[in-house]
């Protein structure tokens, strides 16, 4: 069984093109690794899969709090609902508020 680096050819190949359009081939110099990364192509739960089919456990999780896991069903649906209508607006929202209220309906 092939290891890294000959296990990802494909994640060689995108930082050999990343390296042609970002400094050091990446935005996150914390994700480089010698002689390149591995790059991601999706996750579901607590798994990570690389562009070469590769399956991982994410002990990571992103290096912020994941607490959901990739592509958990309700945040999809959440995310899902709002798009058609915006985001990141420059005002305030209801969604923010109602956010807030169940915070501190949490907090003692």
């Amino acid at each position: 069984m092939p290891h890294y680096p000959d296990a990802m050819p494909g994640s060689k190949a995108l930082f050999e093109r990343a390296r042609k359009v970002m400094p050091g081939g990446n935005t996150r110099t914390t994700v480089f690794v010698d002689p390149f990364p591995v790059y991601a192509e999706r996750g579901e739960g607590c798994r990570v899969w690389d562009v070469d089919g590769n399956a991982y456990y994410d002990c990571i999780n992103n290096f912020t709090a994941m607490i959901h896991g990739y592509a958990h069903p309700d945040v999809t649906a959440a995310v899902a609902g709002q798009l058609p209508l915006g985001t990141a607006f420059g005002a305030p929202t209801l969604s923010e508020i109602e956010l807030a209220e169940l915070l501190v309906e949490r907090l003692p």
